[in-house]
């Protein structure tokens, strides 16, 4: 769910049940109490319309406003984000004695709206604070203190001791808070988030340049940075040229600290980077409202959630084991072979793959998959096989991120009567003779977090063109799709989001995106509750006789 909506929804039910504790209830629907509640918004906004008592106010539009100094930082993360300097919440609560707000739910531009514009909904409205009006010279009725203004924030006191509405929230914040809050209202609407400027915007990506997946991390860096060279060629953005980071992330594919370097550098957004689902990087991301579009290695990990922020294209490793589930539920049982066995590695990828061959068995009303996890790097193939040889299971599903697949292949035996059914990840199989003859032996299902179909071929076909007219050789495609696919999906929204651009109004602007054609890859499609762009898998084989690989499925769609 987009995180403004969320704020905006929590907000609107703490309101509903105070205004439910107090008999009030009905103001949400009619329009009796309206007049009420603007009056009592509107009272906020005039109390504001004196408060540069401290500071003097500086002419809307003023330049400060492009880098904010440090009192104006603070209040940027009361308004937006309802926490303090100090990472504490900032705390309300609705009326004299009604819900309390904590954090997010509380912040000023739940209900102000991000650039200070006011907004209305539910019958309720909240007026502009945009710095013309608070900060107007010729206000009627003179200047406000900010004596005024905190108490109208903290107590819900407009001045002659006239009671606030329960729509304005009162605040636990201290004079200081306050005036940060009053830095800040000076320049709301005006102020240009991090990364970007008048002339440029500044993206990042944390790639593999330097150890074992150097060369993979080049081919991304090199797509994205000849994909942005194109736009920019053609007029850039809203006349904005794009300006690409890549922090080096070595051998830790989840970038975490790649991407806390990227943030240091206050890039606008990242596209195309490594990403592992790291709780610290998570947890920054959402905080300051970056989004990331379009991680790489999708098939490899599971869908990760990033707290709203992170918008996967492809589907991850969860939603490949679902498919191949959804798959096996669609072809008749052996005789006495029911059991599906998950062998996946003990960490938080593959216990997401189990989880998720879990929930569509229950969903398919097949038995729970049996499990066989491994320690991550150190996976005995012979014992799994013979394990796999006592359960005699239907099918075996199979995660890893090395050479797993290639020694699970060598290391099985044939068995009496039929032989299990095998899914793993296409991403896994090696295309060398040997390894192909053995899947081929094997009855091999490859999940391909793609479709495999004439879109598909075109879309490969319009890589290819852009690598040579941008004279990027061609390697490590898989890499190189993904990030074209990313770049591509990046620039649709940041048109959609419109000139001024902000990180809020960039995730609304993905939010949007429905049946996008990336290029390689599926049609993208995300929503304020989905941040995976497709949901399914396409399964090939390695034939027989040939040793290629071809489709043997079209398109899976499993439910998100």
């Amino acid at each position: 769910m987009h995180v403004g909506h969320l704020v905006t929804m929590r907000r609107r039910r703490a309101l509903a049940a105070a205004l439910s504790a107090l008999g009030l209830a009905a103001a949400l629907e009619g329009a009796a109490a309206l007049p009420a509640a603007l009056e009592g918004a509107a009272a906020l906004a005039t109390a504001l319309d004196g408060a540069a008592a401290r500071a003097g106010a500086a002419p809307a539009g003023d330049a400060s406003c492009a880098a904010l100094g440090p009192a104006a930082l603070r209040g940027r993360r009361i308004f937006h984000h309802g926490t303090l300097a100090s990472g504490e919440p900032v705390e309300g609560r609705l009326g004299a004695s009604g819900a309390a707000l904590h954090g997010k739910a509380a912040a000023c531009a739940g209900c102000h709206g991000r650039s200070g514009g006011g907004t209305s909904e539910g019958g309720v409205a909240a007026p502009p604070l945009t710095p013309e009006r608070p900060f107007a010279a010729d206000r009627a009725g003179g200047p406000y203190t900010a004596e005024a203004l905190a108490a109208a924030v903290r107590d819900g006191r407009a001045p002659a001791s006239r009671e606030l509405h329960l729509v304005m929230p009162r605040y636990r914040l201290d004079r200081a808070h306050v005036d940060d809050l009053v830095a800040y209202l000076r320049c709301v609407g005006r102020d240009a988030d991090p990364g970007v400027s008048p002339e440029a915007l500044r993206l990042g990506a944390a790639l593999p340049l330097t150890g074992r997946f150097a060369a993979a991390g080049a081919a991304a860096r090199d797509v994205l940075a000849a994909a942005f060279a194109e736009v920019n060629a053609q007029g850039g953005v809203f006349r904005r040229r794009i300006e690409l980071v890549v922090a080096d992330s070595g051998d830790a594919l989840d970038g975490a600290a790649a991407t806390a370097r990227l943030l240091d550098q206050r890039v606008f957004a990242l596209v195309g980077s490594v990403w592992g689902g790291d709780a610290g990087a998570t947890a920054r991301l959402a905080a300051d409202e970056v989004p990331l579009v379009g991680p790489l290695g999708s098939g490899l990990t599971a869908s990760d959630p990033g707290d709203g922020v992170v918008f996967h294209l492809r589907p991850g490793l969860d939603t490949l084991a679902r498919v191949a589930v959804a798959h096996l539920a669609g072809a008749p049982a052996p005789p006495g072979a029911e059991a599906l066995l998950v062998v996946h590695p003990a960490d938080p990828r593959g216990d997401a793959f189990l989880r998720a061959a879990r929930a569509e068995a229950q969903r398919r009303g097949l038995p729970a998959p049996a499990s066989l996890s491994f320690e991550p790097g150190r996976f005995d193939a012979a014992a799994a096989a013979d394990a796999a040889a006592r359960l005699r299971p239907r099918a075996v599903l199979l995660a890893g991120e090395g050479d797993e697949l290639s020694r699970w292949l060598a290391a099985s035996r044939p068995t009496a009567g039929p032989s299990p059914a095998l899914y793993a990840p296409a991403s896994l199989l090696p295309r060398d003779p040997a390894s192909l003859r053995r899947a081929a032996a094997a009855r091999l299902l490859l999940l391909h977090p793609g479709p495999l179909d004439d879109a598909e071929r075109l879309g490969l076909r319009a890589l290819s063109a852009f690598l040579d007219r941008s004279r990027v050789p061609p390697r490590h495609t898989a890499f190189q799709a993904s990030a074209y696919a990313a770049a591509r999906v990046l620039v649709e929204a940041l048109k959609r989001a419109g000139a001024h651009v902000t990180r809020p109004a960039l995730i609304a602007a993905l939010e949007e995106l429905r049946g996008f054609d990336p290029g390689p890859g599926p049609a993208i499609t995300f929503g304020r509750n989905r941040r995976v762009g497709a949901y399914g898998a396409s399964l090939a084989a390695v034939d027989p006789a040939s040793s290629d690989v071809a489709p043997v499925s079209a398109w899976v769609e499993v439910v998100p």
